[in-house]
């Protein structure tokens, strides 16, 4: 498969979305999620909760991983296919979510899938669709829910 230089620089600045999100989750700089989605972006976070909208994806986020001592989301390489303006992005991902204070197990792991749909508009590539498949967790999913 050839790729023309359009379809590198916007896998390339696609792949720098999603190193922009987790690292706004990881250094908790919730306020820098919401450029990252377009005004009408869903997130589909199973359990944790389906918002639409920038506010409502980063109010789940915050509300989930501000107890938290830490979270450190390491993406892997992903799957674009870019088509004109949209592109469907898919990548793996282990998340690792610690507090220390919680009694018992202190620690819990996802490793699981993000689907997403992403736009190029007049700011860059952003999410319009993120979805989360989880595929299998370790340690205690209470660390989470007790945040």
């Amino acid at each position: 498969m050839t790729l023309d230089l359009q379809t590198i620089s916007d896998r390339m600045e696609i792949d720098d979305l999603l190193v922009r999100y987790s690292r706004a989750v990881d250094f908790k700089n919730f306020a820098d999620l919401e450029p990252l989605f377009t005004d009408d972006a869903e997130y589909d976070a199973g359990s944790l909760g389906h918002p639409i909208g920038p506010s409502a994806i980063r109010a789940m986020i915050e509300g989930a991983l501000t107890g938290l001592d830490a979270t450190q989301h390491l993406v892997a390489k992903s799957v674009i296919e870019v088509d004109g303006d949209t592109a469907e992005v898919r990548t793996y991902l282990i998340s690792q979510h610690i507090r220390e204070s919680a009694p018992g197990v202190t620690h819990y792991f996802i490793g699981a899938e993000y689907a997403d749909r992403v736009v190029r508009t007049e700011q860059g590539w952003k999410f319009s669709y993120r979805r989360l498949d989880r595929m299998w967790k370790e340690g205690d999913r209470a660390v989470i829910m007790r945040a």
